[in-house]
């Protein structure tokens, strides 16, 4: 194995395009079938070229192969492999016979799994590009039928020139209750391999740079919280991560009331900072603040939201300013704006105005602990496409 081999696939990157490629050609085959198909996959492994045609089938197996060529900003091949039999049950599946109806590849099945193969490729090619951000565009789909190796091993031997694996997603097709299994092989130039290297390079180091964002929020939280408490506050945190906005409610259960202190972003950082909490936590919180016996506070009036506000004001302040000084910009936050309501509720005042210009957000799991008493809440940064645009460019 090659080192640059091993440190392109290490990221999990690999995997998110495998998974994406696999749902957006499920709905691409089912819109053309009109029916519902699924594939599934757990992503590209990486599989020694002496050991791919074994792990396909066999050597001495025939098989059925469509192969696309990657043109564009990234060059390689993509070929999907199946044994002689499984491709023959696919290809009654795309004509909607009865699997077993075919006993040979003829022009017309051929045909079919040619379209399969384009509609599959397509969409991982696309998926791939995305990620990559770079143009990427399948070529022609061809079709062949012979020894395995007679198929793998020139497409092999031109991957040996410069490593020595291959990337391969074992894939589940599908449909009416019929089920078969394929392999995809991506196979890129070596130029190829070294811009998908370049960008899980910049892909860890985005993580990385959101993990110390995070973690320095966490820290300053902690000791401006300690310093007005006076007594020891610890904020944990895994970093932030980012998601869309859609994903962001169902991290509460749908007819519980949260506690959310919203606050306005300005200057070169436009957008929302969100401290969100289950209502019992806040509760909780409260009692902690005031030094209360566990269970005093049953509702959150004026004196209670007041405690909150500065909660909020202290944990949004001490991230927004992580985030301020990673981008070495100015952040304006105002004062926290406490808001008490189901989730939906809460954040469609907020995510339906950001949706309008943007659709995603970094999203931080934080836990608190003080006086051997822990509670769970979530630290959201919602920035403006803008704002979303300088992150992006401080991350490269």
């Amino acid at each position: 194995m090659t080192a640059k081999t091993a440190s392109m696939v290490s990221s999990d990157a690999l995997r998110t395009v495998a998974v994406n490629g696999a749902y957006n050609a499920s709905r691409a085959l089912s819109k053309w079938l009109k029916r519902g198909v699924r594939l599934n996959t757990d992503g590209f492994q990486l599989v020694p070229i002496t050991q791919v045609a074994s792990t396909v089938c066999g050597e001495d197996e025939t098989v059925a192969a469509v192969h696309l060529p990657l043109e564009g900003d990234l060059d390689g091949h993509l070929l999907l492999v199946f044994p002689e039999k499984v491709g023959l049950a696919l290809a009654d599946m795309m004509l909607q016979v009865p699997v077993g109806t075919s006993r040979e590849f003829t022009e017309l099945e051929e045909s079919g799994l040619c379209e399969t193969g384009n509609i599959v490729g397509s969409s991982y090619a696309n998926s791939l590009a995305k990620w990559l951000e770079l143009s990427i565009e399948p070529g022609v789909p061809s079709f062949a039928c012979d020894m395995a190796s007679s198929i793998l091993d020139p497409l092999l031997m031109e991957q040996a020139m410069s490593h020595d694996d291959v990337l391969l997603a074992a894939t589940e097709f599908l449909l009416d209750g019929d089920r078969v299994e394929w392999s995809l092989l991506l196979l890129p130039t070596n130029a190829s391999l070294a811009k998908m290297e370049s960008r899980c390079q910049a892909e860890t180091a985005r993580k990385e740079a959101l993990q110390t964002i995070a973690i320095n929020g966490a820290f300053n939280a902690s000791r401006a919280m300690s310093k007005w408490l006076k007594q020891g506050v610890k904020l944990d945190t895994d970093g932030f991560c980012r998601v869309s906005l859609d994903q962001v409610g169902s991290e509460f259960q749908p007819g519980d009331p949260i506690v959310a202190l919203i606050m306005d972003l300005q200057e070169q950082m436009h957008g929302f900072a969100v401290l969100a909490m289950a209502e019992k936590d806040a509760r909780q919180l409260v009692d902690i603040l005031m030094g209360n016996p566990p269970g005093t506070v049953k509702e959150l009036g004026e004196l209670e939201r007041s405690c909150l506000e500065e909660t909020g004001n202290i944990i949004s302040g001490s991230y927004v300013n992580s985030w301020s000084t990673w981008l070495e910009i100015e952040i304006e936050p105002y004062v926290p704006q406490f808001v008490h309501d189901l989730p939906g509720a809460i954040l469609q005042s907020v995510l339906a105005e950001q949706a309008l210009v943007g659709d995603e957000a970094f999203l931080s799991r934080t836990s608190f602990y003080i006086n051997d008493q822990s509670l769970e809440w979530l630290f959201m940064l919602i920035p403006s496409p803008s704002a979303m645009r300088l992150i992006e460019t401080s991350c490269k």
